[in-house]
C-alpha cells in the first residue's frame, strides 16, 4: 500500500481552461451524446492528469478519458520533470500500472501539485467531501 503522499508545486500552474484545451470537456460531452443524455458535461474544480504506457490519461469527477497525444498535454511530463529534478514520475509504463503520482489542478487558481495515485484519483472522483468516519448512510451519492 502506498502513502498518501501530496507535493505541492509552487509557480507551476496550469490554466483554468486546460480541461477544454487539451480535449476533456469535449470528449464527454461527445460520450454523453452517444449516451443520448441531454445536457452538457459541468466540469468540476479539480482535475487530474497522468500518462499509461505513453497515453495521457485525465480524471475529472467520474470521468477518466484517454487524451490525444499533442500538446499541451504532451509537456506535461518533461516540466514535471524539470521542476522536480526528476524525483517524481506521473508516467507508468504500462496500462496495468498506475503511475507513482497524479498531478492535480484546481481550475478556480490553477494550482496544481502531486498526489500519490490511488489518493489523488479518490480526491478528482469525490462529488461531496465526506469525513473519514461519517455516517454516509443517508447521503445521497452519485456514481458507481
Amino acid at each position: 500500500m502506498s502513502e498518501n503522499v501530496l507535493i505541492p508545486l509552487s509557480g507551476f500552474t496550469l490554466p483554468h481552461d486546460y480541461p477544454w484545451r487539451v480535449g476533456f470537456v469535449a470528449l464527454v460531452d461527445d460520450q454523453l451524446r452517444r449516451l443520448r443524455a441531454t445536457g452538457h458535461f459541468l466540469p468540476p474544480r479539480f482535475f487530474g492528469y497522468y500518462f499509461q504506457d505513453g497515453v495521457p490519461m485525465a480524471v475529472g469527477g467520474s470521468w477518466t478519458v484517454a487524451l490525444e497525444a499533442v500538446p499541451p498535454v504532451t509537456k506535461l511530463p518533461s516540466s514535471l520533470y524539470r521542476l522536480t529534478q526528476g524525483r517524481f514520475s506521473i508516467m507508468s509504463p504500462s496500462r496495468h500500472v498506475p503511475p507513482e503520482f497524479v498531478l492535480v489542478h484546481d481550475r478556480r487558481d490553477g494550482a496544481c501539485w502531486l498526489w500519490s495515485f490511488a489518493d489523488g484519483v479518490k480526491f478528482i472522483e469525490a462529488v461531496e467531501p465526506v469525513s473519514e468516519g461519517a455516517d454516509v448512510a443517508d447521503k445521497k451519492m452519485l456514481g458507481p
